[in-house]
């Protein structure tokens, strides 16, 4: 779900997407514009009822169930700290460090397939 320029408050989850990797944050600062907001990394857990089912093949395996992962989340005070900022052209906020996109809510995910 896309962010939306004039929404984001602070408190609010946030995920940042790598290539197949994502990783949940909270916001902790927005800007008085708006324009710019900050987001520490939270601790996110994944349930214990949860476990990959792996099928042999390929180079070492294939996680067949990877879309169903279930996270905890909790502020992690010691996560790291992003900043974002709204771009005029694509008409989206984009981070300044290590992902390439950023979208609403929190949505740890990690890609057992890679």
């Amino acid at each position: 779900m896309k962010l939306e320029l004039g929404k984001v408050k602070v408190g609010d989850g946030i995920t940042g997407h790598m290539y197949s990797d994502a990783h949940a944050f909270t916001v902790i600062r927005v800007s008085p514009s708006g324009k710019t907001f900050w987001a520490q990394q939270d601790k996110a857990t994944l349930k214990e009822d949860w476990k990959p089912e792996v099928l042999p093949g390929g180079f070492a395996g294939h996680c067949v169930n990877q879309g169903s992962q279930d996270y905890d989340y909790e502020p992690d005070p010691n996560g790291s700290v992003i900043q974002c900022r709204w771009s005029e052209g694509k008409q989206c906020f984009q981070c300044l460090t290590r992902f390439r996109a950023i979208s609403a809510g929190r949505h740890e995910f990690y890609d057992y397939n890679y």
